[in-house]
């Protein structure tokens, strides 16, 4: 179909937290992103899943995931930027926890850091800085969004600025 790769997103982990049992008796579980990778995997297709915790990092590391993409979080920069994250500090121990749960079951697999308080390139010097092992990291919104929120607000700031009927009759 022309696709070379695949990704667990959206994901259900937000409403995972909330409604996991319901989720389950209905089958829409966690398990279903697992089956996706192995699946995808089978194709071989490259596979970048996200995982929120060590648990979900092992389950995709054995389901043959290339990539692990550990997810700290809605990014908390910019004008639509999440106000509740965790820190720094907190983002590279978990990113670190759930590296070195997947390089247990498999050495070869890439992590990359994503999400959260990880959104600018420094914060990403930061995670880089205070972990060891992890390839880099996942851009998302702190490419597509951030980089262009400052052009969007200059540029309708320049119009705004703009004289209407100043013109000659």
């Amino acid at each position: 179909m022309g696709f070379d790769g695949v990704q667990n997103f959206p994901h259900g982990r937000p409403v995972r937290r909330a409604h996991s049992r319901l989720l389950r008796e209905t089958g829409f579980g966690y398990g279903l992103e697992v089956d996706m990778i192995r699946e995808a995997h089978a194709l071989d297709m490259l596979t970048c899943p996200y995982v929120f915790d060590e648990d979900e990092a092992r389950a995709m590391t054995e389901a043959g995931a290339d990539v692990l993409v550990p997810h700290m979080g809605t990014t908390t920069k910019g004008t639509t930027g999440a106000q509740t994250a965790m820190t720094l500090d907190e983002a590279a121990r978990r990113v670190q926890a759930i590296r070195d749960a997947a390089v247990k079951i498999r050495p070869d697999i890439l992590v990359l850091c994503h999400g959260g308080p990880i959104a600018e390139p420094e914060d990403a010097q930061y995670i880089f800085d205070h972990t060891e092992g992890v390839a880099g990291f996942f851009g998302a919104s702190s490419i597509e969004r951030l980089s262009v929120e400052p052009a969007i607000e200059a540029q309708t700031r320049c119009f705004k600025e703009l004289s209407p009927g100043s013109g000659q009759d």
